[in-house]
């Protein structure tokens, strides 16, 4: 499976990245001030992506699971979505681990 990050710059001038596959958007990481700040959350996201102890499981209030992605020095680099049930969110984390050193970006 292939993926690409999405770089999609708002009316208001603020770049949202998001990680993508052909089946559906993995990562929505939020906004961005400007080009520059949108490129480096890439760059230090492919960095941590690969390291399976940087994924910190969470069930929030409704019992579903997500997870925290931190950095080497446990600052937090996104919060995934929620998913239904672990084998999900395992099955989740295995794809963002593959396809999230990507050096394709496009632009939307």
């Amino acid at each position: 499976m292939s993926g690409w990050f999405e770089l999609k710059k708002s009316s208001s001038g603020t770049w949202r990245v998001r990680l993508k596959t052909a089946e559906a958007t993995l990562l929505d990481k939020g906004q961005f001030d400007d080009r520059a700040a949108a490129e480096a959350s890439i760059a230090l996201f492919r960095e941590n992506c690969v390291h399976p102890e940087r994924y910190v499981r969470r069930i929030d209030s409704s019992g579903k699971n997500y997870f925290k992605l931190r950095s080497a020095n446990r600052d937090i680099i996104t919060k995934s979505h929620l998913y239904d049930s672990e084998p999900t969110l395992d099955k989740a984390i295995e794809t963002i681990m593959r396809v999230g050193t990507t050096q394709l970006i496009k632009e939307a």
